[in-house]
């Protein structure tokens, strides 16, 4: 339905509106320069980056406000309310002049930022963070602190502080929030620096990471009612464009983690969200760097019941409604279809656009009409309103057509979670030209929005032994599986139909195929019939050495090179097609070939999966991060992507059974081999993960079995492998293999621009694709891709685009497969005269692999620095620790014994590196002695404490726990915990002398008043 735009009164410049809200609102205020002059806001693309002078701001019903804090030179942002409407939670940046910036680091703060909070009745601030820095101590030799102040030559460190940002509130007195304090790098380069999920108590203690699989970066984590925190999530892994941002959930702990919005239409970032007061989620859909954060608003149902949960994978299939955003030009309502939209999405500003462009006019008649804006920072309020950050004009940094006026950005209302048909539906609360107002919060109890107390309260890594066999109680294992790799939505939404809708072989046409870049991950052509096996990949982060030894700026800190910038290492690859006893095909419960699995791998290491087929090749990738926490059991997914389709019900699997076993995949790699008659086999290789990388693995085949017919003196096909030469840091050999997209050596490409485009290295290197590869179609002998030489164009002559059959469209060309498998079998050398070796089934199986893992490659050291160690085999992942006996927080039982769980996937766990210290007596050690020597091995890394007496009352204790892997990366962990007989005894006596008055927080018994009984069932509650 078109919507004509109304354009009078909103456009008045407004300081307050009186009389709008009955309640205080809690708001950023930031400085603004004028119409003329661009101002800094955070946003995904650099969340460490704010104007200097950015105060937080109480805006009363009267119009009046105060100054809570104020930014001076630096800035304070990201405000949160707890439940009970009393504590403001809100990040500070020290200083943000420009003298405080890194500007060689993407202008980072010096001084980083931390949390705080700050108790509304008092007015008196706590501080919660205090720029802890926990890189990977193998990674580098890092200074103390990670500014490097006092560093020497030899010391690594960042030049920048840590980021503690996006405090949110969770049950039982915890606080999630996100930090760089890992000092990881991003794995793509459109944000300042990899922000990861942690959790700690409300004072700070008990710090726990719980976003394992935040490689890209993670911001903004907000409670959702069920229980569920949803959060940004930087979505770049594997070969996916490097501006998507997409919106996920999962639960307090780190686990059940899933999708609520994919970011899969480039450029795109789903970000700065809310929970209407209906349960509605609304999430702002804005384009990166160019808006500031200003986009369109669009929403959904957090809990649908519709099945399935989300769309087509196809945008304009019906099941992705249309969403308005704007108009044309010529006056024409604009729409936009998502991808994999959830069920029942809709808008609530169909006036305007995410768009990388002004915002559209408001009268389309009229060019010189203002610009209707943009919105951000939405939040819930009372009487189902929306509280919303908005500015007139194009809210865009571009001249697209122009970035005038800049903005000016105020605080409105949304009445009745109802859509804004233009921005006169904004009720005006606060608007200083003078300032930018922003992040508007309702300060109220959580129940004047809601209508409950508090979100449910989930349970927190219990841990417990309950879910599997192969999980004992703590555990540093977990299990990971599906139903079906058959029912799977994997294919892009949109393509090239002379590629069946995938990536074109090389085109000139830009996004050609959302395949890889954006949506999808498959390899070729196949069929189900195709599906074999499933490839379990660990991911490792990248640690930013930043100064210092072995590495630098600009990229050189990797030190190693693959296509998907992240490390990836084999954990297993298993077979999926499932039999019966009599070697019979099993069918699941939807009719098909049963291919249901389950692993088991190590805890809180980042990992993704590949689809195989039966020689080893990638079929489809998933590139998305995953993660199991210790003990987690995940078998819900129902297929491979299967968010549009019904999903297959595990309970009608094989791998349902109770006596199925899970593969383990921790101790051993599994991995698909070929017998003598070629037929694929699994292998168990002792090893706790499988590498492959170019100088150890690649190179020494090529240079026994492929230079003596290519090489620079006889450069057969004009490929020349015997090329030493550095070039950008790599063997000029590699290069021509694998980083040839310019295509500097050998045939050049058929289409106009002369470039190997789209989803290719070079001509013979295709990364995670190796079935579309023409380096693996001539080391097997056989075109793999699922298509024929005949299906497309190909040059008759190689490289020369006037050799295509007539009338043939460039773009549509590919290559062929022609001529014998190399080397050709009987071949001799050359110069010698010898036979030359030909390439073994493994042999071939594992340069196919090494395409697949996107041909990993050390670079090639600087002088007096050890590239290689720090490069691709590098141990940069900390081992997996846990501790699940005391548990964290007040406990109503006897403490009886010490547990922790301990594992590390790579270079292995140190066990004489364990350290175990309490501030309490423990079986005759006096407090702070060393415990390790007392705990024996009780289960599968699992190590028990046994205590001769229970402790049945311990107002305080704190357990502290390090153990270090052989590399020597240390993993630390605190447990604060208190231990009561039962709950009375954790109640203060002056509450049961002075009852407090009824406030909303713990009235469980709903009767009004908040006797102090309710307050003890609240404590048993909120510690279990």
């Amino acid at each position: 339905m078109h919507v004509m735009f109304r354009h009078t009164s909103f456009f008045l410049i407004s300081l307050f509106c009186l009389g709008q809200v009955d309640y205080d609102i809690a708001y950023i205020r930031a400085p603004r320069y004028g119409d003329f002059q661009n101002t800094i806001w955070p946003e995904v693309f650099h969340p460490g980056s704010i104007e200097p002078g950015t105060d937080m701001m109480l805006l009363h019903p009267d119009g009046s406000e105060e100054l809570l804090m104020a930014g001076g030179f630096g800035a304070v942002t990201d405000i949160a309310v707890s439940f009970d409407g009393q504590t403001l939670f809100y990040v500070k940046f020290p200083d943000m002049r420009p003298s405080a910036l890194n500007g060689q680091r993407n202008d980072l703060p010096v001084l980083g930022a931390d949390i705080y909070k700050m108790d509304l009745a008092t007015r008196v601030e706590t501080r919660l963070t205090f720029q802890e820095y926990t890189p990977n101590t193998a990674a580098g030799n890092w200074t103390a602190d990670p500014v490097g102040t006092g560093a020497n030559p030899d010391q690594n460190y960042l030049g920048y502080g840590m980021l503690n940002l996006g405090p949110c509130p969770l049950p039982g007195g915890r606080i999630m929030f996100t930090s760089n304090r890992n000092g990881f790098l991003p794995n793509k380069s459109f944000t300042q620096t990899c922000m990861q999920l942690f959790v700690m108590d409300e004072d700070g203690r008990n710090v726990r990471q719980v976003g394992h699989l935040n490689l890209g970066s993670a911001l903004h984590p907000v409670m959702l009612m069920d229980g569920r925190v949803m959060f940004s999530s930087y979505e770049a892994q594997g070969l996916r464009d490097r501006r998507l941002w997409g919106l996920w959930s999962m639960w307090p702990d780190g686990r059940n983690w899933g999708p609520l919005m994919s970011g899969l239409s480039a450029p795109q970032a789903f970000h700065f969200q809310t929970q209407l007061s209906n349960g509605d989620i609304a999430v702002v859909d804005y384009y990166n760097l160019n808006n500031n954060g200003f986009g369109s608003l669009i929403a959904f149902p957090a809990n649908s019941g519709v099945q399935p949960g989300f769309g087509s994978p196809t945008a304009s299939d019906p099941s992705n409604p249309p969403i308005q955003a704007g108009i044309y030009s010529n006056g024409n309502p604009r729409y936009r279809r998502y991808p994999f939209s959830p069920a029942g999405l809709y808008t609530l500003t169909p006036f305007t656009t995410g768009d990388d462009e002004a915002a559209p006019l408001s009268d389309f008649t009229d060019p010189n009409s203002p610009r209707v804006g943009k919105v951000t920072h939405p939040s819930a309020a009372p009487m189902d309103a929306l509280l919303i950050a908005w500015t007139v004009g194009p809210a865009n940094d571009l001249n697209r057509p122009t970035p005038i006026p800049y903005y000016d950005s105020g605080l409105y209302l949304m009445p009745n979670n109802l859509p804004a048909l233009a921005p006169d539906d904004l009720v005006l609360l606060k608007n200083d030209p003078n300032y930018n107002e922003q992040w508007p919060k309702a300060l109220v109890p959580y129940r004047d929005i809601y209508g409950i107390d508090a979100p449910a309260k989930l349970p927190f890594l219990p841990n417990d032994g309950s879910v599997r066999p192969e999980l004992p109680a703590g555990t540093p294992f977990g299990v990971v599986g599906t139903a079906s790799l058959i029912n799977r939505n994997t294919k892009p939404g949109r393509g090239d139909s002379n590629f069946a809708g995938l990536d074109p072989f090389n085109t000139s046409e830009n996004e050609a195929s959302t395949n890889w870049e954006s949506q999808g991950a498959d390899a070729g052509l196949y069929t189900e019939d195709d599906i074999y096996a499933i490839r379990v990949l660990a991911m490792e982060p990248t640690s930013h050495r930043s100064y210092g030894p072995n590495g630098g700026c600009c990229g050189a800190e990797y030190n190693f090179f693959n296509h998907a910038n992240e490390r990836l290492r084999i954990l297993g690859e298993m077979p999926v097609r499932n039999t019966d006893m009599m070697g019979n095909s099993l069918i699941d419960g939807d009719g098909n070939p049963d291919t249901s699995f389950l692993v088991k791998i190590p805890a809180d290491v980042p990992f993704t999966f590949q689809t195989l087929d039966r020689n080893r090749m990638v079929l489809n990738m998933s590139q998305t991060w995953h993660q199991l926490r210790p003990g987690e059991f995940r078998y819900d997914c129902g297929g491979c992507h299967a968010h549009a389709e019904m999903p297959t019900d595990f309970f009608q699997t094989a791998a349902s059974s109770p006596a199925y076993v899970a593969t383990d995949m921790a101790y051993q790699t599994p991995i698909i081999s070929h017998d003598a008659m070629g037929d694929p086999i699994q292998v168990n290789l002792p090893e706790r993960a499988i590498d492959v990388e170019y100088h150890r693995d690649v190179k020494p085949i090529l240079e026994r079995s492929c230079v003596p017919c290519h090489n620079a003196g006889m450069p057969t096909a004009e490929l020349v492998l015997d090329d030493e030469s550095i070039v950008d840091r790599h063997e000029n050999t590699f290069n021509r293999l694998a980083r040839d997209e310019d295509a500097q050596y050998g045939y050049p490409p058929v289409i106009t621009n002369g470039t190997w485009r789209q989803t290719n290295a070079s001509r013979y290197i295709r990364p995670f694709q190796a079935r579309r590869s023409m380096l693996i179609w001539k080391i097997f002998g056989e075109r793999l891709d699922g298509w024929t030489n005949a299906d497309h164009p190909t040059e008759a002559v190689p490289g020369v685009a006037a050799t295509l059959p007539m009338g043939a469209n460039p773009n549509d060309a590919d290559l062929d497969y022609v001529g014998d498998p190399m080397p050709p079998p009987g071949s001799l050398h050359p110069v010698t005269g010898d036979p030359i070796p030909g390439l073994t089934a493994d042999e071939k199986l594992m340069i196919a692999t090494w395409v697949d893992l996107g041909c990993p490659v050390n670079v090639t050291a600087a002088a007096g620095e050890q590239r290689t160690e720090f490069g691709w085999f590098l141990d940069d992942l900390r081992p997996t620790l846990t501790v699940s006996s005391p548990r964290a927080g007040p406990q109503f039982q006897p403490l009886t014994e010490l547990v922790l769980g301990a594992f590390d996937y790579y270079s292995g766990l140190d066990p004489a590196s364990l350290s175990v210290t309490a501030d309490f007596d423990v079986n005759g050690i006096a407090a702070g002695g060393e415990l390790a020597g007392s705990f024996v091995m009780s289960g599968d890394h699992i190590w028990t404490l046994t205590l001769a007496a229970p402790i049945g009352f311990l107002p305080s204790g704190t357990l502290q726990v390090s153990v270090a892997d052989v590399a020597g990366n240390l993993i630390e962990c605190e447990v604060s915990f208190s231990i009561y007989e039962h709950a009375l005894q954790s109640f203060p006596l002056d509450l049961w002398r002075n009852p407090p008055a009824y406030d909303q927080s713990y009235d469980l018994n709903q009767n009004g008043t908040i006797e102090a009984m309710d307050l003890v069932l609240h404590i048993n509650v909120s510690s279990n």
